[in-house]
């Protein structure tokens, strides 16, 4: 989500957020407000940007979620969707509208999934796509500190996630520890979607050959 700078086999549904109310829904996990230091600005843009409270999904949107999502809203299984919103490798890998096939694993992380696609099923669920600066503040957080940037050990490890050869199948979400505010697998499984992701890049084009 943004970051985009995974090596990885497909766009995945971002986890999802809304507005931060007393009451936590069950799957989501509470994200206070804080700060954090954008790795690209330009220089007329502040040091730190400051992200309010929110509510974020604790794990990735998985093969299961979504393809509930297709069954209940028809025009955005691969057969039907409109081209404008999807493009040719959408859902490639699941076996047909509404089969996952023996290959994909029902509770692994959604990929091959357009913004378009993202950003209707988060609606469908009363939710929305994060920004990239709530998705930046979430990703920074180590198993131990809000903030594990100046964590060597944490950078490292992101070093490491980032730069390993991607599995032929991604195991269930969910597998990873939470990090400091409960929310799993934000490194190492899956590009995300963010809503504001042509924002925060040079150019808002896509990796060639991804949906």
């Amino acid at each position: 989500m943004n970051r985009l700078f995974f090596n990885l086999i497909g766009l995945g549904v971002l986890a999802c957020t809304r507005a931060h109310s007393a009451d936590i829904p069950p799957g989501m996990v509470a994200i206070p407000p804080g700060f954090y230091e954008p790795a690209f600005r330009e220089p007329a843009e502040p040091a730190k940007l400051k992200v309010d409270s929110f509510l974020l999904d604790a794990k990735p949107v998985t093969n299961r979620e979504f393809l509930a999502f297709v069954t209940a809203h028809p025009e955005w299984r691969r057969s039907q969707v409109k081209r404008l919103f999807a493009g040719e490798q959408y859902l490639s890998h699941w076996e047909g509208d509404l089969e996952l096939g023996r290959q994909v694993h029902p509770e692994s992380p959604v990929t091959f999934v357009s913004w378009f696609a993202a950003r209707a099923f988060a609606r469908s669920q009363d939710k929305r796509l994060p920004t990239t600066a709530e998705w930046e503040y979430s990703a920074q957080a180590s198993e131990t500190q809000p903030n594990g940037m100046d964590d060597p050990i944490f950078r490292e490890r992101l070093q490491t996630l980032y730069t390993a050869p991607t599995p032929p199948n991604l195991p269930p979400a969910g597998l990873g520890s939470p990090n400091f505010f409960g929310a799993h697998d934000l490194h190492g499984l899956v590009w995300e979607w963010v809503s504001d992701f042509s924002t925060a890049m040079v150019t808002a084009s896509v990796p060639p050959g991804w949906s």
